[in-house]
């Protein structure tokens, strides 16, 4: 899912054949359901590795798909992870229900170095996720000329 759902809600106008829309601007949180499974590594207890993958899922944090390696979601586990587990093969399965509780992707944070800026010259910083993302900017100056001048402008593209 591209974008979330947009929250809305449908009036009836009583004696007419249509309902009035209205929208609070806000989105609806979703759920995104994934298959896991889990192989051991030679000499790893299996229900030990379960146990630790469980405990290290209860958090909320920052979740990335691998189709989508440059994005990510603010999310948690919604439900306890039901394990099927094969003692005899030595291997777990299941599934995993996250709760993206702030429904846009997020681009996961890069660092850009500019060696050289040239008086007067912009410099543009352009992030691809599916809301207006701030960035946090971080100005050293490593010459030893001092800085003048500077102008920070921000613009967001209104979709």
């Amino acid at each position: 899912m591209l974008l979330p759902q947009k929250r809305r809600t449908l009036i009836d106008i009583p004696g007419r054949s249509e309902s009035f829309i209205q929208e609070d601007g806000g989105y609806n949180s979703r759920t995104e359901s994934i298959s896991c499974s889990y192989i051991p590594q030679e000499g790893e207890n299996l229900q030990r590795q379960v146990r630790l993958i469980a405990g290290w899922l209860s958090g909320v944090g920052e979740l990335t798909f691998d189709y989508e390696p440059e994005m990510h979601y603010n999310a948690f586990l919604s439900s306890a992870p039901p394990t099927v587990k094969q003692m005899a093969m030595q291997y777990a399965t299941f599934e995993l229900e996250f709760t993206i509780n702030h429904p846009f992707a997020y681009e996961t944070a890069q660092q850009l170095q500019f060696t050289k800026v040239n008086s007067g010259q912009p410099i543009n910083f352009v992030t691809d996720g599916t809301i207006s993302t701030p960035i946090r900017l971080i100005i050293k100056n490593t010459g030893d000329n001092t800085i003048h001048n500077l102008i920070i402008t921000q613009h967001f593209i209104d979709k």
